[in-house]
């Protein structure tokens, strides 16, 4: 029975003892993989936060040098110098001696206080130096082939310097150059400077948190191999061939990522390894695994030791083991804390930036507002000569293209802050399809393309959404079809779709409809609910790998590059609109062949009694007589905008007074009580918020008429400043008839406008506000005349037509060019309703 108990115990002790080491093992190795995985994913977020860091270190370093450098050349004092060594016949001159010596002593102390730069030297026409921080190479003949050149640095512009091996140090260099022009433009030199790339060496050599093993480097393509840019211990020498491994490659290849995989010296590591796109170079950060993992085998050891030595001590190790675990995980969860710290910070960042793009949008747009201001008003004035109006038309584009410049980068600013919204309106669709095609057609024309607009016969004529970002996005789009097309054409599709998905042409390809179409979508049709459009050019197409970066904010293709137009912020933007409208950008494009740009919105059906009747634009030039001396107060800090307004307003017959801030406006309006005040929002001693407030806290501020000026690009400050009391507000660089129908809506001004003109083209265009230009034309002329013109079109009488033509005079051209027209293409029958007794009586 002993024997028996004594095997079966045996038995149950070698069982239990084979199963502890079994349950030993497996935990073990379960316990090992899993601390393995959780320690990897820890080394590839540590590694990727060094390699981002050190990332925007570099790339910071870099822009920095590019922008110190041109600053070298911009101070008036070495411009004029450079000119007087460039225009000296002989360089025994004295003139000459005395510019070269400044010029030396400049460079030297910037050499000084920038010991980035190694040696700063100037070239002439021939590439021999004339002036240097090294005296003993004056006199040599520089050879410009691996420089890094650029004439200017603008926001958004990539800057990849060329790396080369020094020929006095053997070891990779990086040469700036910039042209030295003359006020004609004409380049007379070039000034370079060799960067000192020990400060790049002390960002890679940096290990703090990468552990005893860890290492940074960067790898730079040489002609025809990688090499190291820079290492804790450079060895290229050790590697003639040049370096590789599976981040390298990879990296050098246009790729960023991580993994595990062997390093150059064939040693397994962990690493993270990005492609520094600006700078043309691979950043690697790596730690050996066997660093890297080496906690996961000591737990996994411990853990079958304790096995090993007894069933209580396994316990006691299942134990530790659970509090190991419990640590990891704290550390972990620390760890994640501090990412989601980081991640708090960059929003904290991109808010700021937010706001710092604000407050540069006020600034800008605020000294703008003068120029587009004054220029209207000049271009109203009848003493300038037709070359000075080109002059002034040439300034007013500019500033135009400046404003849309601005407003791009504002927009990218709004839709990376989340402050973008949809706006909706009721509006003519047929209108602006008829707006972007008299934009376009004379550009079109211009370079010698064709612009088709086709547009389904069901298109419904009013509809709602967001006509102003619809509007931009189809200026992007048939703008960079234009621009990049120089043969062939650009066609602009539209079509609506049903709820069902179908379209409202499905049986045949989209026709022509004239413009002014249908108002009213056919009644047996389902109601449209989304627009499709679609954009095709003959151009020069994109390349697939450049599709997938189209819409990136500030990424330009090829050929937008070499336009050398633009911001490479319109398709971005184009994208972020649509999508808000409920679509999506979609690109189709053969190299030399086109492409074809579609995309689809959203929109609800309405009522064309919902639609707001567009105004033709006219020019005001003076007041109506019989109204009131209307006195208009001008609260604005900066004298330039107070004299814009004092002018603009001044010279049509108002009574305008100004002052400078808030305080001076309230003491005015209480003692002149103007009809109404412009007030600018942002001024010093007080402000245009605090100013309302107090005027509107009095009885006879109630009745105050206050529109404000603001120069912020914000549509949500709009309700903060209606909230202090404002009755409206106009958004700077503002335009005349702005201002101007803001003071007839409050005011009931009635202004005289200058006559109008109306090109022969488009009097062929049946539309009705030219038919009531041509009804107002016609009601100056006498009643006997109107009713023997319309006898002879009764009797299609063209000789007696074309005589009475002749009658009319110079300033109504327009209504003969009209008439004529009509009766040439065998139109009598709109002449006859034209001159209908019942139209003219």
């Amino acid at each position: 029975m002993k024997f028996w108990n004594h095997y079966l115990t045996t038995r149950v002790a070698n069982s239990f003892l084979l199963l502890s080491l079994v349950t030993v093992g497996v935990v073990g190795g379960v316990a090992f993989f899993k601390a393995r995985e959780a320690l990897k994913q820890a080394a590839f977020n540590r590694l990727s936060v060094a390699a981002t860091l050190k990332e925007e270190e570099i790339a910071r370093w870099f822009e920095d040098q590019q922008r110190d450098f041109l600053l070298i050349t911009q101070f008036p004092d070495i411009q004029s110098n450079l000119n007087i060594i460039f225009s000296s016949k002989q360089r025994s001159d004295a003139n000459y001696r005395a510019s070269q010596k400044i010029l030396s002593d400049y460079l030297k102390a910037v050499a000084k206080i920038k010991p980035s730069f190694k040696e700063v030297f100037i070239l002439d026409r021939s590439n021999q130096i004339i002036v240097s921080t090294n005296k003993s190479r004056e006199g040599d003949y520089e050879i410009l082939a691996n420089v890094t050149y650029f004439e200017k640095n603008e926001i958004g512009d990539s800057f990849a310097p060329i790396f080369y091996v020094s020929p006095l140090t053997s070891k990779p260099s990086v040469t700036l150059a910039t042209p030295l022009r003359n006020k004609a433009g004409v380049r007379q030199g070039v000034i370079l400077a060799h960067l000192n790339l020990n400060r790049i060496d002390s960002i890679v050599r940096e290990r703090t948190g990468l552990g005893k093993s860890g290492e940074t480097y960067l790898v730079g393509s040489l002609v025809t191999k990688n090499t190291f840019i820079s290492k804790g211990q450079a060895n290229n020498q050790d590697f003639p061939e040049g370096i590789s491994s599976q981040g390298i490659d990879a990296a050098m290849s246009g790729v960023s990522g991580s993994g595990l995989y062997n390093n150059y010296a064939n040693v397994p590591v962990i690493g993270v390894y990005h492609w520094l796109n600006d700078q043309d170079l691979a950043l690697l950060v790596e730690m050996h695994q066997a660093e890297a993992f080496a906690p996961a085998r000591q737990l996994a050891g411990s853990i079958v030791l304790v096995g090993l030595v007894s069933v209580g001590v396994l316990l006691l190790g299942v134990y530790w083991l659970t509090r190991q675990l419990k640590i990891s995980r704290e550390q972990l969860e620390n760890y994640s804390h501090r990412l989601e710290v980081k991640a708090q910070e960059a929003e904290a960042a991109n808010r700021a930036k937010s706001e710092f793009l604000a407050n540069m949008s006020h600034e800008l747009r605020t000294p703008l507002n003068s120029i587009l201001g004054f220029t209207q008003i000049m271009i109203r004035d009848r003493s300038i000569n037709p070359s000075q109006l080109e002059h002034l038309e040439i300034i007013n584009r500019s500033g135009e293209h400046l404003l849309t410049l601005i407003n791009d980068v504002l927009s990218m600013a709004k839709i990376e802050a989340g402050l973008t919204t949809l706006n909706e309106n009721s509006f003519n669709l047929h209108s602006l399809l008829d707006s972007l095609e008299e934009m376009f057609q004379l550009k079109a024309e211009s370079k010698g393309l064709r612009l088709i607009f086709e547009r389904s016969p069901e298109l419904p004529q009013y509809l709602q959404t967001d006509e102003s970002k619809l509007r931009q996005v189809l200026i992007n789009l048939l703008g960079n079809a234009i621009k990049f097309t120089e043969e062939g054409g650009v066609t602009l599709r539209v079509r609506a779709k049903t709820a069902n998905g179908e379209t409202s042409n499905s049986q045949s390809p989209l026709p022509l409809i004239p413009r002014g179409g249908p108002e009213f979508p056919n009644p047996q049709s389902p109601p449209p609910t989304h627009l499709h459009f679609e954009i095709e050019d003959t151009g020069l197409g994109i390349a697939p790998d450049e599709v997938e970066k189209l819409f990136r904010p500030f990424v330009q293709t090829e050929a937008g590059r070499k336009s050398q137009q633009g911001t490479g912020l319109g398709l971005t933007i184009s994208q972020q609109f649509v999508r808000l409208m409920g679509g999506h950008i979609t690109v189709s494009s053969t190299l030399g062949q086109g492409t074809i740009f579609s995309f689809e919105i959203q929109i609800s059906p309405t009522a064309v009694t919902e639609v707001q009747i567009l105004q033709q634009k006219r020019r005001a030039i003076a007041l109506e007589p019989n109204q009131p001396k209307y006195r208009i107060l001008v609260v604005e800090d900066k004298w330039e905008n107070r004299l814009l307004l004092v002018k603009m307003l001044g010279s049509l017959g108002f009574e305008v007074r100004e002052a400078e801030n808030g305080q001076e406006g309230i003491n005015l309006w209480e003692s002149w009580e103007p009809h109404l005040i412009w007030m600018d929002m942002r001024m010093p001693v007080m402000d245009g918020y605090e100013a309302t407030k107090q005027i509107r806290g009095t009885l006879k501020g109630q009745a105050a008429v206050i529109i404000a000026l603001t120069a912020s690009a914000f549509d949500e400050e709009r309700s903060v400043i209606l909230s202090t009391g404002c009755n409206d507000f106009v958004r700077k660089p503002f335009r005349e008839e702005v201002i101007l129908n803001k003071m007839a809506k409050y005011l009931g001004v009635r202004y005289v406008y200058e006559q109008a003109t109306i090109k022969q083209e488009q009097l062929g265009k049946n539309s009705h506000h030219q038919l009531l230009s041509l009804e107002g034309a016609l009601a100056r002329m006498p009643s006997a005349w109107i009713a023997q013109l319309h006898q002879a079109a009764l009797c299609t009488d063209e000789k007696l037509i074309f005589s009475l033509l002749e009658q009319i005079p110079e300033e109504s051209a327009y209504l003969a060019h009209a008439l004529t027209d009509w009766v040439n293409n065998f139109r009598i029958d709109k002449v006859i309703d034209l001159t209908q007794p019942e139209n003219n009586g």
